[in-house]
């Protein structure tokens, strides 16, 4: 009888959709015309059948006019209709444990009370990380970050006060989007006509934190000219409500009142499925930094993004990785030996080498940013061109959902291959 190994991948996160892709596109077909007589399958959980584009988020949770959910919001499934349903299923449902002594997961369908068990023989976990309000990221289902967003629309809408707290991209983006929404652009030779109050709020003595503090520097300025006051060092230690307003209280005694207050800082991973035991004391997934296999689960368990302890939670990370993932996932798999099978493959793996160089780009309203590549400081026009027109959604949302993003496939070197 044939055995059948399931690839299973947990999370369509932007690096379990694309990896989801890749293998469809590269690793099966290398396994298909391997010398083993198995069958493989490959298998993709997630809570949602929508893929949501979370780099342009900022922008639609300030305004859906400003950009639409519509824009950013893809089906995962016409992607995945490219391949054989005798090779790939799409799962709607959430992930609710992992055993590598049996080396299956549970997951609980959408809709269902009852969990049910998938084995797998490699294991991709990549189900990403959530933010502290919910516009911002799709953890949940469709529905839950669509009504979030109305809700935050609404409120960017008519609020007189407004409190963002975070001092990252994703505030100061957010900050700039609201501010140019509710207060217009300045021109050449007039200022803005302010018909809001924008606070943003971060804890740290400067803004964006991977870029040098004269560029940061640069960014205040911009959303100055937006109309947005920046405080620094600055924490928020209690946030509650007072009728319709919420009141936030920061570490040195100071309140604050607003009527709409955005916590924009950080992330969460989505590790809570997870035992305890192969996670870091941040709740990221222990994962060997180098060949991004989770050692302590077991062989062919990997992880990818923003749930893995090697990750920055930046698309820089995501897209570095790639290559390690995909080259040693195909290494683990055709140099497999039943009889032997918690075998390495012989070679030499493929490495993950973090990339230290400044790069960041940050849109400050439609006009523009700051940011840096490889190290140089670009101008503000190349900002905009590069992401803040349409948060690059053209050059990364669709190609990334239909798997066009994962055309091309990594060549291994003589020492990786695997015979």
């Amino acid at each position: 009888m044939t055995e059948q190994r399931n690839i299973v991948v947990l999370g369509a996160s932007a690096a379990g959709l694309q990896s989801t892709h890749y293998i469809m596109k590269h690793i099966l077909p290398a396994l298909k015309k391997s010398k083993t007589d198995a069958k493989y399958h490959v298998y993709l959980v997630n809570p949602s059948s929508d893929w949501w584009f979370r780099v342009a988020s900022p922008r639609v949770a300030a305004s859906t006019t400003r950009m639409s959910t519509e824009q950013i919001l893809f089906d995962i499934r016409p992607g995945l209709k490219q391949y054989s349903s005798n090779d790939i299923t799409f799962i709607e449902g959430t992930a609710t444990g992992l055993s590598e002594q049996n080396r299956s997961v549970t997951y609980r369908r959408a809709g269902a009370t009852a969990e049910e068990t998938l084995s797998y023989h490699a294991l991709v976990v990549a189900t990403g990380s959530r933010t502290y309000h919910q516009a911002f990221s799709m953890s949940a289902d469709t529905a839950t970050t669509l009504e979030s967003i109305k809700l935050t629309n609404e409120k960017v809408q008519t609020a007189k006060d407004l409190v963002i707290v975070g001092g990252g991209p994703t505030a100061v983006e957010f900050a700039g989007e609201v501010a140019e929404h509710r207060n217009g652009k300045p021109g050449w030779f007039s200022k803005i006509d302010k018909t809001a109050n924008i606070t943003l709020i971060t804890a740290s003595d400067k803004l964006l934190p991977a870029l040098r503090p004269a560029i940061a520097k640069a960014a205040e300025a911009k959303l100055r000219a937006l109309g947005v006051e920046v405080l620094y060092k600055q924490r928020v230690v209690d946030t509650s409500s007072s009728g319709p307003r919420t009141v936030i209280t920061l570490a040195k005694g100071e309140k604050l009142e607003a009527d709409l207050y955005v916590p924009a800082y950080g992330v969460e991973p989505n590790s809570s499925f997870l035992p305890g035991y192969l996670l870091d004391d941040r709740k990221y997934l222990k994962t060997n930094e180098k060949t991004l296999r989770v050692d302590t689960a077991g062989p062919r368990v990997y992880a990818i993004g923003d749930v893995a302890s090697y990750s920055r939670n930046n698309i820089i990370d995501i897209m570095g990785s790639f290559p390690v993932l995909f080259v040693n996932l195909k290494r683990d798999l055709l140099a497999y030996n039943p009889l032997l099978p918690d075998e390495k493959p012989k070679g030499k793996d493929r490495v993950y080498v973090k990339e230290e160089k400044e790069m960041q780009f940050v849109p400050i309203g439609s006009g523009g940013g700051v940011g840096a590549l490889m190290g140089w400081k670009v101008p503000s026009f190349f900002v905009w061109l590069l992401k803040g027109r349409d948060y690059m959604v053209g050059m990364s949302g669709a190609p990334t959902a239909s798997g066009e993003s994962m055309k091309k496939e990594i060549a291994w070197t003589k020492e990786e291959a695997v015979i």
